[in-house]
């Protein structure tokens, strides 16, 4: 057995030292002791047998913890199943994937045929073009009965085309009495109404419609655009053949 400490190994010790040095004196009297007797087995540990101080007999209240300054274990986290990186353990954080936006393709606005344009902007003194709808003509839009053509909000392009106070005036009921180009450019005057047709609201040209349509043969399903336009600040449309 390793010889027991005694009082004589700790006189040079400060007994109001710094209880963290009496560890280290205490390993290195102990560490003598075992090289002396190494014959004779070795000693698990040592015990105090001299008049202490209680701090220094007792590991617990020495105020060392062993695993001061260490950082804390991470735990892993087992997970069930097949996850983004397997089933098992979890060693790799997941990655948050970020869904790449494909870019917008702009579509230019389509331009208005030349011979169409020379006439407004020329020939009328027109300026302001814009593009209102490009649609296929549905069948209550060829309809004799129905005797209207539609503009349905969603398909519009801009409501830019019309200044505020007409706007208000559709919003009230107000409809306007504007000029309109057929696609064989001939100038006639149709009735410019908004309507509201449950959630959904429309812009429809009606009274000499039936006649445009007599006359330019317009059938279901043919493409047309709806153009707007100002002369002398006045609003004007022109329906165009795609």
């Amino acid at each position: 057995m390793v010889e027991l400490l005694s009082r004589d190994d700790f006189n040079h010790i400060d007994p109001n030292g710094d209880p963290f040095e009496w560890l280290i004196q205490i390993a290195k009297f102990e560490r003598e002791k075992l090289q002396e007797n190494h014959d004779h087995g070795h000693s698990n540990g040592f015990e105090c047998n001299a008049q202490l101080p209680e701090s220094l007999c007792r590991k617990e209240n020495m105020g060392f913890d062993n695993n001061a300054g260490k950082k804390p274990k991470r735990k892993l986290k087992e997970e069930d199943g097949d996850g983004e990186w397997g089933s098992g353990l979890n060693l790799k954080p997941k990655l948050k994937r970020i869904k790449k936006q494909k870019p917008q393709s702009s579509i230019p606005t389509p331009d208005m045929p030349d011979r169409y344009k020379r006439h407004i902007l020329e020939d009328m003194g027109g300026s302001g073009l814009v593009l209102v709808i490009e649609k296929t003509l549905f069948y209550s839009d060829v309809n004799h009965t129905a005797s209207r053509f539609s503009v349905p909000f969603l398909q519009v392009k801009s409501h830019d085309f019309l200044t505020k106070t007409e706007a208000d005036d559709l919003a009230h009921k107000k409809p306007m009495q504007v000029s309109f180009l057929d696609p064989s450019m001939e100038k006639t005057t149709m009735t410019f109404n908004k309507w509201n047709m449950g959630k959904s609201s429309l812009y429809v040209m009606t009274e000499s419609w039936n006649s445009v349509v007599e006359t330019n043969k317009l059938k279901k399903d043919e493409t047309v655009q709806l153009w707007s336009f100002r002369v002398n600040s006045e609003l004007c449309f022109a329906l165009v053949r795609v």
